[in-house]
């Protein structure tokens, strides 16, 4: 059965998947269509929920450039995800992200990276008020190119204690760096 269908073709074609806590939707990340553009298609670049009984599909959260992953924190049930920065603006620019994803928030790109840093590099135009000032901040800024493609929380079995709830990072690593970054897993350890 073909519940509902996405946008295909060239930039991030992948699709990642999580249920919604509430058992009813589906959550899927619609990567963009390229490094960066304004997107045609508005279901691109953001995280989409599903109606499971009805197909019916609204935005989630938008200004997500690819969402390679998605899960959700075990104790506040909410929806944390890898987002990877854009490209060619060198080694350190713009961070890779770790977001909290809020139903109707936007997270910036592609005219807005990291904490709400404006990328006049894209976006040439001229504002009387700051526009990133109304987006969401990542949760943590990761190292440029470190391609976060999968996370994971430490559960409380069989782990040190130290460790509960801290998060687990897969870096692909970088294809577009001088210095090659990532290539690991990382513990990020969460506070309390």
């Amino acid at each position: 059965k073909t519940v509902v269908r996405f946008p295909s073709g060239s930039g991030h074609y992948t699709r990642t998947l999580l249920p919604h806590p509430d058992g009813k939707h589906l959550l899927v990340s619609v990567g963009s269509s390229c490094n960066a553009c304004n997107e045609e298609t508005p279901v691109r670049a953001s995280v989409q929920m599903v109606d499971l009984a009805t197909g019916t599909m609204q935005t989630f959260a938008s200004g997500l450039r690819n969402t390679v992953f998605m899960a959700l924190h075990p104790v506040t049930g909410e929806v944390w995800g890898t987002d990877n920065g854009r490209d060619i603006l060198g080694d350190d620019i713009p961070p890779d992200e770790i977001n909290i994803i809020k139903e109707g928030s936007n997270y910036g790109w592609p005219i807005c990276y990291g904490n709400k840093v404006h990328d006049t590099d894209f976006d040439k135009k001229q504002y009387v008020r700051d526009p990133c000032i109304d987006t969401t901040a990542p949760a943590i800024e990761l190292p440029a190119h470190s391609a976060a493609l999968g996370l994971a929380f430490v559960p409380e079995e069989g782990w040190p204690e130290a460790w509960y709830h801290d998060l687990l990072v897969a870096y692909h690593g970088s294809w577009n760096r001088s210095e090659p970054t990532g290539y690991k897993v990382v513990r990020i350890d969460l506070d309390a």
